[in-house]
């Protein structure tokens, strides 16, 4: 029997997969699962008889099951979260729900082709080829946007911004594709050397400050310095050698120096006359505010006037500067959550500078909006623009921008709970590192590297980080992360002096809330602290005023979460849980699966405790029916899954749930009260 749907078609008998012509390598139990579940697309088929029909016996967990399952999603473009063609059916099976199409037996499958066969694409037409079409769940690993790796053209719309890859790159991406992993084989060297566009090397040949803002890009900052100090006095004192200089400043993270110059330089061009020259100043002033930490609205009011400045000169304003001035703009909306009209901004900011020619621009808007995608929930959009943005940078030998990808990606896999995932792209930053020793992200970096490995058990690691990152004193970010840390080692006291810190932490208005990285998810995490202290002493902390005032006032999934603890605290259990269950609902809703959980587990608690295990049940089943993938991999929904079949009596439940925390523990300890007899 043949099928097709979307893009893919499938020969059953001829056991073969393709998407475009190309045949999808995946293993035959992938292809047997795919195949059993579209030939039965009338029906739920149960996990008992797709187990048998994948391995041809019963011997087999759920679990494995699973991993099949994932990687049957990732081969045709689904994933647990959209669930567009395999959905999960809680507690029955799996059912194929996507649109398909039955071939007749005379009517001929696409052909394959080959990359030798695709005739070489220009930058404007990748762009043209871009499309809304629902995307694969995007790997850690980067995947080339084009034959050349670089960044494709984002279409405007009015629907969801989510970037696209082309039909061609799809086909040329097997010529890179194992230089862009870590274990690969090396390719020809004319499948890595991605030479950067025409336009911009002729300008790099002719202009000396163009070549070192490559330089930059690709965080040699050394030599940025150092051809600086040698050009000749005219062009040093040139304003787009004195801004560049700036941006220097603000790279290595200096940025009492940088305001002082920059102050001479508006100074300077306000005495010109230059509207140009003042724009220009205007937009290194918004990304100056951003990176130093300060409110959204000191981002966004420099990069709107430096675009009003140059709208007023109509054609007669540099593409360049214009496209510069509209990702700033885009990106003092973002920091003030105005994301529809951060989105709009930055997707014309990308499209002028690309057709200006700037390719390693438009990869640091790109990663802009992979940002604003974030915050919105829309997590495989962003993770398919930090692939692009990766495998451009990689390939252009630019560690600064890929750096900024690489922590971006590593900050949706951990909200996504995919640990292993995470660890991976905090592996890749930390070997970015070494090469730019000097970044000004570094404190990032290792936050993040931090968070994976409590994620995943290697707490002896993740502790060595936090005193590293103790001892940098890096004020720009707060101690989240070093609060989670001490809650996962049960150092609860530890946790409850660094989350009153990072409650305190006064830029979380320049900042995203992802990971709990708000003044709520600090309060969250001093509840969770002080209620564990609790536990142990039997007297709680108490909140101070401003607290209770931030628990009074909060409409965030997080803050709902931190005010049903408090109810809880207080004895107000009624109360308490329909906070959990708001939460739950709007986390879901935003596909936040570590708030899902974050809200489940004193919902669960409190179900517990007043002895309704069914309820309980009923809350774990739903939020292990959302991503099972996942969660199984996490070890405090393996601990949630336990606790709840103790309670209920399932033997075999609890057996499956505390082989599945065993496995996912690492250096963590069961709780004996959850843990198998």
């Amino acid at each position: 029997m043949r099928y097709r749907w979307d893009d893919f078609s499938l020969d059953r008998d001829g056991a073969l997969l393709t998407r475009q012509g190309q045949q999808v390598d995946v293993s035959r139990k992938v292809l047997d699962c795919i195949s059993h579940l579209v030939e039965q697309r009338e029906r739920v088929v149960s996990y008992d008889e797709l187990i048998r029909k994948i391995w041809g016996h019963d011997n087999v967990t759920n679990h494995q099951l699973t991993q099949i399952v994932v990687a049957a999603r990732r081969a045709i473009g689904d994933d647990g979260q959209a669930q567009r063609i395999i959905r999960t059916l809680s507690g029955l099976g799996y059912r194929w729900v996507g649109p398909v199409t039955q071939l007749a037996k005379t009517e001929p499958l696409p052909q394959t082709s080959s990359a030798e066969d695709v005739p070489s694409m220009s930058l404007s037409a990748v762009a043209a080829s871009t499309s809304e079409a629902p995307q694969p769940e995007p790997c850690i690993e980067p995947v080339a946007a084009t034959s050349e790796g670089r960044i494709s053209a984002r279409p405007r719309t009015g629907r969801r911004l989510v970037a696209s890859v082309s039909m061609l790159s799809l086909v040329a991406v097997a010529a890179v594709y194992w230089f862009l992993t870590d274990s690969g084989p090396t390719p020809p060297a004319q499948a890595v050397a991605a030479p950067p566009s025409a336009p911009l090397a002729v300008a790099e040949r002719r202009d000396p400050i163009a070549s070192l803002r490559t330089a930059l890009w690709k965080g040699q900052f050394e030599t940025v310095s150092k051809g600086l100090a040698t050009m000749s006095p005219q062009l040093a004192e040139s304003p787009d050698a004195k801004l560049l200089e700036i941006n220097l400043d603000i790279e290595r993270g200096q940025f009492t120096r940088a305001a002082a110059r920059l102050a001479l330089q508006h100074k300077r061009a306000a005495d010109a006359g230059d509207p140009v020259w003042r724009a220009k100043a205007l937009t290194v002033q918004a990304y100056l505010n951003g990176a130093s930490g300060k409110v959204g609205a000191e981002v966004l009011a420099p990069g709107a006037s430096a675009v009003e400045l140059l709208e007023s000169l109509g054609r007669d304003a540099p593409q360049r500067a214009l496209g510069e001035a509209l990702g700033a703009r885009g990106y003092g909306f973002m920091k003030l959550q105005r994301f529809e009209s951060a989105s709009r901004d930055l997707s014309l900011s990308r499209d002028i500078l690309l057709k200006a020619g700037d390719e390693r621009g438009a990869s640091t808007v790109a990663d802009t909006m992979a940002r604003v995608d974030m915050r919105m929930g829309r997590f495989e959009g962003a993770l398919v623009l930090m692939n692009e943005i990766a495998a451009f940078s990689r390939l252009s030998e630019g560690p600064v921008t890929e750096i900024y990808a690489r922590n971006a990606a590593t900050k949706i896999q951990v909200e996504l709970l995919r640990w292993d995932d995470a660890l991976k792209s905090s592996d890749r930053s930390i070997d970015l590192l070494r090469t730019v020793p000097d970044s000004e992200r570094r404190t990032r970096v290792l936050q993040l590297r931090a968070l994976a490995l409590t994620g995943k058990g290697r707490l002896r690691e993740a502790s060595g980080l936090i005193e590293e990152i103790d001892a940098l004193q890096d004020e720009r970010y707060s101690t989240i992360v070093a609060a989670a840390h001490y809650i996962a080692t049960g150092r609860h006291q530890k946790a409850l002096a660094a989350a009153s810190e990072a409650y305190g932490f006064e830029a979380y208005a320049a900042n995203d809330t992802l990971n709990l990285e708000s003044k709520e998810g600090a309060l969250l995490l001093w509840l969770i602290a002080a209620q564990e202290i609790a536990k142990e002493r039997g007297t709680m902390p108490a909140l101070s005023p401003a607290q209770i005032e931030t628990l009074s006032d909060a409409e965030s999934d997080i803050g709902r979460i931190a005010r049903g603890r408090w109810r809880l605290s207080q004895g107000r259990s009624a109360e308490a849980e329909a906070e959990f269950r708001r939460a739950f609902a709007e986390a879901r809703a935003m596909g936040h699966l570590s708030r899902m959980l974050a809200a489940a587990e004193p919902l669960v608690e409190s179900l517990l405790l007043r002895g309704d295990a069914e309820s309980a049940q009923l809350a774990v089943a739903e939020l292990w029916g959302y991503a099972p993938e996942r969660l199984a991999q996490d070890f405090r929904a393996n601990l949630l899954a336990l606790s709840v079949a103790r309670a209920v009596g399932d033997a075999a439940a609890e057996a499956e749930a505390y082989r599945n925390a065993m496995a996912t523990a690492g250096e963590r300890e069961i709780p004996e009260s959850r843990s198998a007899p």
